[in-house]
């Protein structure tokens, strides 16, 4: 094993040298590949599927000019929420889990 002061020779050899323009060249190529064909590229679909929660629902609701939220239910695909808009009307209102939009508005 090469001992500190020849290895510190070497490095100090190395920079040493001198470069005029013309005479040197660098070049850095980097790629990457995503999916894929076969199970790779469907099991990357799978894992990329949107799915939004309760309070990202209650926000689609809220900007929709409802008020006064609450969690009712949960199905396979909706969040149900009551709520009120336009002088305390009650509604019954779902958002879709995997969309986040207002699909349903029901007055209560």
């Amino acid at each position: 094993m090469p001992g500190r002061a020849a290895i510190s020779g070497l490095v100090l050899a190395l920079l040493a040298g001198s470069a005029q323009a013309g005479q040197t060249s660098a070049g850095f190529t980097a790629g990457i590949v995503i999916g894929g064909g076969g199970k790779a590229g469907r099991q990357m679909k799978q894992a990329a599927t949107t799915t939004y929660t309760w309070g990202a629902a209650a926000i689609s609701v809220k900007l929709a000019g409802f008020g006064n939220l609450q969690r009712i239910e949960k199905s396979d695909t909706l969040y149900w929420f009551t709520a009120k808009k336009g002088g305390g009307n009650s509604y019954r209102v779902a958002v879709s889990i995997s969309s986040g939009v207002i699909v349903k508005v029901i007055p209560a």
